[in-house]
């Protein structure tokens, strides 16, 4: 089945190709084929131009990074792969945008340049950096389609507390929400312990980040592995005061919510049952508890039974 598939995928419409993609994604959702499936069809996918294409590709990307550990071989040549995945739309759009060129591509180049920063090639993270020195006096004056990527770059690669204390300056005296978000979501990528714990911090201070906009935050530095630990313990720390704070409000139970998206270790289930099950008498919260449990606890489930399998092919693929 697969095989045939695969013979005539490139020859397809894009339409078909799309459907293909997505069925394959819902069929290892559902536990009906491996997530190890996944990658000879998007190995064949490596030279598509379409949005939809490379949108599907895009999020089965994300769907397998799930089984993929930080600091492992397997993260190596899961990074290659997504360069690989992306190299053709990059090398034929690049950064900026031209004249003439369709609003698809202004779509396709948010995705290519998203990916080669996700697998931080050294070429598009020096370019990246060169744009973001050419806005630094108005960071909001970069380029819409690459702001966010060309702000993570920074982070990732070029860390200091100077940045920081830019970022957040500019945040605070941001008024456009996306680009506020983009700002919270790239001050997530800080790796240095202190700088963590100061940005942190600065959660209480609603003058810097609104209560209603907490959340969004939590969520950033739940995301990445340097950040989590600190947050998931600053928010069980302040629970009461979260609970002050966000109390009436419809974001607060999204702290019940965001870390059953995000968590996929037995360590973690454990920690977060420790916490929340106390709490399954607050009827506001006991179903979205009960409901965590068993997300991250599926999650659990899917890596251990899975993982192996998605890193003997991301290796065979991302070294190929």
């Amino acid at each position: 089945m697969l095989d045939a598939v695969l013979a005539d995928l490139v020859e397809l419409d894009n339409t078909s190709k799309l459907q293909i993609v997505q069925e394959r994604r819902l069929l290892a959702e559902a536990g009906h084929i491996s997530y190890a499936d996944l990658l000879p069809v998007l190995d064949k996918l490596a030279k598509e131009e379409s949005y939809l294409v490379v949108s599907a590709v895009s999020q089965v990307i994300s769907a397998l990074e799930r089984f993929i550990d930080e600091g492992t071989e397997a993260e190596t040549a899961f990074k290659a792969l997504v360069a690989k995945l992306a190299r053709h739309n990059y090398d034929r759009l690049g950064f900026e945008a031209k004249d003439g060129e369709s609003d698809e591509d202004e779509l396709v180049r948010q995705l290519a340049v998203s990916m080669m920063i996700r697998s931080n090639d050294a070429e598009a993270s020096q370019v990246a950096s060169q744009i973001f020195a050419a806005h630094k006096e108005n960071l909001a004056g970069l380029p819409a389609a690459i702001r966010s990527q060309v702000l993570i770059n920074e982070m990732k690669h070029h860390e200091t507390k100077d940045l920081l204390a830019l970022y957040l300056d500019t945040y605070t005296h941001a008024t456009d929400a996306v680009f506020k978000r983009q700002l919270a979501a790239a001050l997530a990528y800080s790796t240095d312990a202190d700088n963590i714990q100061n940005l942190i911090a600065s959660w209480k201070d609603k003058f810097v980040v609104k209560p209603q906009d907490l959340s969004a935050w939590y969520f950033q530095f739940l995301s990445h592995q340097a950040t989590q630990e600190t947050a998931w313990s600053w928010a069980r720390e302040n629970w009461a005061w979260i609970k002050a704070a966000l109390g009436g409000d419809m974001s607060f139970d999204s702290f019940v919510i965001l870390p059953a998206h995000v968590f996929k270790t037995q360590q973690r289930l454990a920690e977060y049952k420790e916490f929340f099950e106390p709490q399954l008498s607050d009827l506001a919260l006991s179903r979205n508890i009960g409901m965590g449990i068993k997300d991250i606890a599926a999650r659990v489930d899917l890596i251990n039974r899975e993982k192996a399998a998605v890193e003997a092919v991301v290796l065979q693929y991302g070294n190929a």
